[in-house]
Formats: C-alpha cells, structure tokens, sequence
C-alpha cells in the first residue's frame, strides 16, 4: 500500500515539475574571414595641381583630380563679402543690433545650463535623501 502512494506521489510530482530535457547551444564562432576595406582617399601633396584645381574628386578617374579654379572676377561679390569670423560670445551680443543671433545663443546657452543641472542632479541624486545630510532634531546647534 506504501508503496502504490509513493508510486502515485511521484508521478504527481513529475508531473508538476517539468525538468527541461533540452540544452542551449550557441551559434558557433565563424572562421570567415572578413577582408578590411581599401581606403581610396589620399592627400594630394602637389603644390602645382592644389594651385590650379579643387582637389574633391579622387574617386572620378580622370587626367585633372577636379574642377579648374577661376580667376575671382569669375565668382559673384557675395562670395568675398561672407563673415567667415567665428561667433560671437553672448556677453558680446546685443538683442537690438544682432537681433536673431543673440535669442539663438541665449537659447543654447539655457539648454547647455540644463543639461548642466541635471547632470549634477543624477550625480548627487543618492545623497539628497540620505539621513546623514539632515540635520538631527536631537542636534542642539
């Protein structure tokens, strides 16, 4: 009579818990060798053809490496007249003469502002609960 509960008891349990039969396997690591790219772009050191072309093109094959560069009274005024200076500072701006340029740097610089407060944030964000940073109701100072 044990014997036939101990019997039942353990078909229950097999049952119930399911052991997995099967075992993982991973992709195997390939021996393919992957051929690294040829670089194509060069420097172009020639001080003759830098003189007299704009050196873009190494891909094209071709007897010139680019475009020929023309003479200036060939290229439009505007071309001359472009401000090429790095930006101004935003303590060197003035809303009323720079006008849009002044409201983009301002906006950039509350973003950089921002960006810097949460960082602090996330830094000390640990210690902003900690009960060694408030102050003890039993401290007499």
């Amino acid at each position: 009579m044990l014997a036939s509960i101990a019997r039942s008891t353990t078909r229950l349990v097999a049952k119930q818990f399911v052991l997995p039969t099967t075992s993982r396997s991973y992709a195997a690591v390939s021996s393919k060798v992957v051929p690294q790219k040829e670089d194509k772009s060069f420097i172009e050191e020639d001080a003759e053809k830098l003189c007299k072309f704009v050196c873009v093109n190494y891909f094209v094959e071709g007897k010139e490496p680019g475009p020929e560069i023309l003479p200036n009274s060939e290229y439009p005024d505007w071309l001359f007249k472009l401000d090429l200076s790095p930006p101004k500072q935003l303590e060197d701006l003035d809303p009323e003469v720079d006008g849009w340029k002044y409201w983009e740097a301002v906006k950039a610089r509350r973003q950089q502002q921002a960006l810097r407060h949460e960082k602090l944030r996330l830094k000390f964000l640990s210690l902003q609960d900690s009960p060694a940073s408030k102050k003890s109701k039993w401290d007499p100072k």
